[in-house]
Parts: C-alpha cells; sequence; structure tokens
C-alpha cells in the first residue's frame, strides 16, 4: 500500500478572517468576492476547496484552480 502526498493549496488564508477573492468562471470572467470567516480548506476528487462563510448553512466553497488573486487579511472577523 502507497501514501500519496496530500495535495497543498495555492493560496492559504488565515482562519476566521475575512478576504476579498477575484475567482475566475468557466468563460473566463473575473469576479470579486468579498468573503467572511475562512473556515479552512477540503482535498477530495475534484481538487481543493477553500471554505468561506460565519456560518455552516450559508457557507461558500470556491475551488482552488479558480482563485486568481486574494487581498487580505482585511480585518478579523
Amino acid at each position: 500500500m502507497t501514501s500519496q502526498a496530500r495535495p497543498a493549496p495555492r493560496y492559504q488564508f488565515e482562519r476566521e478572517t475575512r478576504y476579498l477573492v477575484t475567482v475566475v468562471d468557466d468563460d473566463g470572467g473575473r469576479h470579486d468576492h468579498r468573503l467572511d470567516a475562512y473556515q479552512g480548506w477540503l482535498a477530495g476528487r475534484d481538487g481543493i476547496r477553500h471554505r468561506f462563510g460565519a456560518h455552516r448553512r450559508a457557507r461558500t466553497e470556491i475551488p482552488d484552480d479558480r482563485i486568481a488573486a486574494t487581498v487580505g487579511p482585511l480585518a478579523p472577523v
């Protein structure tokens, strides 16, 4: 049995902190999102996803490969 190294995200964020994140959509358009309360990241079959949101039900997940730029941390939550 071989062990695989867990992939690392291209972008790193501080927990419980706000960021301005520029995301590239399927058509190549760039969109800025002001996101609260970074929760961490998950590595799965579809790659790495960053989780933002003060509450689990309102959480936003952004794929690492869709992030074009970040500004922050802006302020603690």
